[in-house]
């Protein structure tokens, strides 16, 4: 990794593993919960000038997830903005690549609308990343 240019994926980038269910959405009778998050490598990739300048941010997303478990590109919004429209645009960007563990409600797979928070953090200062290789000689 060139120095300067944030890592794409781990260690800067986090989504909560057990998205929430959207407030204003109807609840199914007999659901089996809400879709759960089976992407290992998080899709987001940290905004460069904001990497730089070592801002951190939150953003919420609202996504809808199909009975396949994936997300719906045209579905997602800012729910919660973090103020920074690049961790904005960058969550949006990363959304149509998550997948996830569809509801169930009566034994069938359904789609559901969630709330997704994304949180873009550096690691400690004294952690390793154990997310690449090491470079070749």
């Amino acid at each position: 990794m060139r120095a300067g240019i944030p890592p794409r994926l781990g260690v800067v980038a986090f989504a909560l593993l057990a998205p929430l269910a959207c407030r204003d959405a109807p609840e199914e009778e007999g659901a089996a919960g809400d879709p759960a998050l089976l992407t290992r490598e998080l899709p987001f990739v940290y905004p460069p000038g904001l990497y730089a300048a070592r801002v951190e941010g939150d953003v919420g997303l609202r996504l809808f997830v199909d009975s396949l478990g994936l997300v719906v590109q045209e579905s997602t919004s800012v729910v919660e903005a973090s103020g920074h429209a690049e961790f904005d645009a960058a969550a949006v960007a990363g959304a149509p690549y998550l997948e996830f563990q569809p509801a169930r409600s009566g034994g069938a797979r359904v789609g559901r609308t969630v709330v997704l928070p994304v949180k873009f953090r550096f690691p400690p200062a004294d952690s390793q990343r154990r997310d690449t290789l090491p470079a070749k000689r």
